[in-house]
């Protein structure tokens, strides 16, 4: 068995590193105001979009009082607006809850991306490498160095 060699570094500067085809992750959008944010009534699941039903949030939508009030005494909450299958820097950063996340094609099947929450900092990748190519990859998050 072929020992793992360090390959080189990685360095995380968001704290976000996302694995995937470079083909997917080409499509990755990092506007955070690319999609409508929208609310939905706790009690009566009707939803308002923000820059359709309201254009700011001092703007008075109903019972007198603004979209902060309603949304601060919990009567609107916010929905998903990006679907789960998107690659954004908003999509992936509200859901890294875990701490990692499968990101799935649009049809639902598993492989899109892949990513992975860590502290900032520089981190060693190692890999082992066989007469087939790399067989094993390993990013060392124990051992980083300040980035």
């Amino acid at each position: 068995m072929n020992e793992l060699q360090k390959i080189g570094e990685i360095c995380l500067d968001s704290g976000i590193l996302v694995f995937g085809d470079l083909i997917n992750l080409k499509k990755i959008k990092s506007n955070p105001h690319q999609s409508p944010t929208i609310y939905e009534h706790a009690k009566t699941g009707v939803k308002y979009t923000q820059g359709i039903d309201f254009q700011k949030y001092t703007d008075i939508l109903f019972d007198n009082l603004t979209v902060n009030q309603l949304i601060q005494e919990d009567i609107l909450r916010q929905v998903q607006t990006v679907p789960s299958s998107e690659l954004s820097s908003e999509n992936i950063v509200s859901r890294l809850a875990e701490g990692f996340m499968q990101i799935n094609f649009e049809n639902g099947i598993n492989g899109k991306a892949f990513a992975v929450a860590q502290k900032e900092g520089f981190y060693g990748v190692y890999a082992q490498i066989t007469e087939n190519g790399i067989t094993k990859l390993l990013i060392d998050f124990e051992n980083s160095q300040e980035a």
